[in-house]
């Protein structure tokens, strides 16, 4: 809310109008309410200014909610104290029967004698029916603050619901996206690239070195323990060389980017070997995959 100095309320404000401010910026208030304080917002600068910083707050309360799932059970309570709040009918009035009345006989008794009831009816059961009307409407106020918050709160879910449908989709669309990049190398003539294969025949990844490092696409290796690490090789006429690490979280396409070497080598093949540890040893201790060169 705005730290603006409060705008001063008529001289016919009471504490009624701010909850009838409120009642008003939720659409909560019966018709003859509603009347009534349209006459006294359009010279209140409080009430409008009640009015306006109810809107702001509900609006901003979708970004502001955490995602929770209200109780199932709660528009029916909420209903229920209203129900219970609400103006009841009064009693007909009992009529008893009496003797004409006498008027008084002197001076003394005409003052003593109580004031005739004006036609309009009892002040007294005025006040109360506009105290119970003035009770129901807080309550419908309060009642339908709740309402929204629960509907707000429901929005909150959905929406947090969506962004996280939307970053995983997005997410997938990049991994994709470099997946089809290094489809795209492989089959660009003259970058080198080798096709992997498990000791029993069956592919399962795809390295491709487009002169700025080794890249592994892996397809079918099982992901790694966490004491444990992948190891790609580069295969020459000498012992294999380790050319960097990966780890590998699950058997989906994936890509890995390797370190280059320092040393540009004419590699015939390539190895990945699974080791213990996080680091890569002098020479493979158990080879998974590998595959010669092709151009």
């Amino acid at each position: 809310m705005s730290d603006d100095a409060v705008p001063q309320a008529t001289a016919d404000h009471t504490d009624d109008h701010e909850a009838l401010a409120v009642g008003w910026a939720l659409h909560a208030l019966d018709h003859e309410d509603e009347e009534a304080f349209a006459a006294h917002l359009a010279t209140c600068p409080h009430c409008r200014r009640t009015v306006d910083e109810t809107l702001e707050t509900f609006g901003g309360i979708a970004e502001a909610l955490e995602p929770v799932a209200p109780p199932p059970d709660l528009r029916a309570r909420l209903l229920d104290a209203v129900a219970d709040d609400a103006p009841t009918a009064d009693p007909p009035p009992t009529v008893w029967a009496s003797s004409p009345r006498r008027e008084p006989s002197d001076e003394r008794e005409r003052e003593a004698a109580p004031p005739a009831a004006a036609s309009g009816g009892s002040p007294r059961h005025a006040s109360v029916v506009s105290l119970r009307r003035r009770r129901a409407t807080r309550w419908l106020a309060v009642a339908a603050a709740a309402l929204v918050l629960v509907a707000v709160g429901g929005l909150a879910a959905a929406t947090q619901s969506l962004r996280s449908e939307r970053d995983a989709a997005a997410a997938q669309a990049q991994r994709d996206a470099v997946v089809v990049d290094v489809l795209r190398d492989a089959g660009t003539p003259g970058v080198v690239h080798a096709t992997l294969a498990d000791p029993q025949g069956a592919l399962v990844g795809l390295v491709v070195d487009d002169g700025s490092g080794p890249r592994v696409l892996t397809t079918g290796l099982s992901a790694n323990a966490p004491d444990e690490v992948y190891v790609l090789w580069g295969i020459a006429a000498a012992s294999p060389r380790p050319l960097g690490t990966f780890d590998v979280a699950g058997q989906a396409p994936s890509v890995h980017s390797v370190p280059s070497s320092p040393e540009a080598v004419p590699y015939a093949g390539f190895a990945v070997s699974l080791e213990p540890g996080r680091t890569a040893p002098a020479s493979p201790t158990r080879v998974v995959a590998s595959g010669q060169v092709g151009r």
